[in-house]
């Protein structure tokens, strides 16, 4: 297959791979955001963690994945990295279930493992969209990629709010064994490009490069709220509104959603000029990180948190299209790698930071002060801008 999409005319292949890539990628992310979203939950109202402690796990789950990607998945050639995706999904897929069976020291083995292979399987995923050659194409594919983490992430909420009504946040684990079983199916039929490993491409320092760290710094400017929102979202409802389970399930499908129709209106209209969607971005953060230190009800905050979603939608394939724009098919699953484990340090950092600054002082005053890096990050971002024009082309 990697050498019919070679052709750009034979749109039919192009689109039956797209497909593929999509409900990989639907079944992982549904299966992860499961984790994300439900471990903070668990480790605070069943297993009594206090806020660093629930900061500290949120954080293991992405560090680990964090250390695969940096450390394992960027030194493989890509004849084994078929074979480390693959394993990797047939190993997350059978450790997930096993958070039923959690406890206060078992759902450390479980974090950190779960999260460790997860790490190999999303920047693959982005890799494989490379066998496409066409750059247009190819940036559509990537934002239907997008679209369908988005798609995943609205109606995996609301899967498992519909399955807290009837039972319990260990149970939940249990309805996502399909998920799992379909990944390991279809990953079977993902291709990779082959990127030359000759030394010059082990040197490759993907720092340097001013579409890179434009890359980094666009998705740090909303990863920093985003994991906040993942780790203490949810408790948040709970804590201030008295939330019951099941609608704050029903929360993160609503932040989702609005994601899910920014993405939607990507894949309809593709990213041309960067600077304004990022702008666009970063000014929707930072107004609903203080909209939500204001907020004096569950509607609003749901309103607040909904909106919010709109930044991520639009974040993750502008870093994507400026990555796919600054480098050729021989280093970009290197920068996709790279990209992908700075993303997972900095997902350590916020939950460990926000786990300390709520033991500290509380919840409310915590998204108040995230707002500030993300305040100094769209002025550094401008500075990278006026230093690669070309990416807007």
């Amino acid at each position: 297959m990697s050498k019919i999409l070679e052709k750009s005319e034979d749109n039919g292949n192009i689109l039956l791979y797209a497909l593929l890539l999509m409900s990989v990628t639907f079944s992982m992310r549904a299966e992860n955001i499961l984790v994300q979203t439900n471990v903070p939950l668990i480790s605070k109202y069943y297993l009594n963690f206090n806020s660093i402690e629930i900061g500290a796990i949120s954080a293991v789950i992405v560090g680990s994945a964090g250390i695969m990607s940096a450390f394992l998945n960027s030194k493989v050639c890509y004849k084994k990295r078929k074979k480390l995706f693959v394993s990797s999904i047939i190993v997350y897929s059978i450790l997930e279930p096993l958070f039923y069976f959690s406890s206060d020291y078992t759902i450390w083995f479980l974090v950190i493992f779960s999260g460790f292979f997860f790490g190999a399987v999303m920047p693959n995923i982005i890799s494989s969209a490379s066998v496409i050659k066409n750059r247009r194409y190819r940036e559509r594919v990537l934002t239907l990629y997008t679209l369908s983490l988005s798609a995943s992430l609205v109606i995996a909420p609301l899967i498992e709010s519909y399955i807290l009504r009837y039972y319990n946040l260990y149970q939940l684990f249990l309805f996502f064994i399909p998920f799992g079983i379909l990944s390991i199916i279809l990953s079977l039929k993902i291709k990779f490009p082959e990127d030359s490993r000759n030394k010059k491409d082990k040197n490759i320092n993907v720092f340097k490069n001013h579409g890179f760290r434009l890359s980094v710094f666009n998705n740090i400017s909303y990863d920093i709220p985003f994991a906040l929102i993942l780790t203490f979202g949810g408790i948040f409802a709970n804590d201030e509104f008295h939330a019951p389970y099941y609608f704050i399930e029903v929360l993160f499908a609503g932040f989702f959603g609005f994601s899910f129709v920014a993405r939607g209106y990507l894949s309809y209209r593709p990213v041309k000029r960067l600077y304004i969607t990022t702008s666009v971005s970063i000014i929707t953060t930072i107004a609903g990180l203080i909209l939500i230190y204001f907020s004096n009800s569950l509607m609003f905050y749901f309103i607040v948190i909904s909106i919010l979603g709109i930044p991520h939608g639009l974040t993750f394939p502008t870093s994507l299209t400026a990555l796919s724009r600054s480098f050729n098919s021989s280093e970009i699953s290197v920068a996709n790698t790279y990209f992908y484990a700075v993303m997972m340090f900095i997902a350590v950092i916020v939950p460990s930071m926000a786990g300390l600054s709520v033991y500290l002082s509380n919840l409310r005053d915590t998204f108040l002060l995230f707002s500030i890096p993300v305040i100094i990050l769209f002025f550094i971002m401008l500075y990278e801008y006026k230093k690669t024009p070309e990416i807007n082309l």
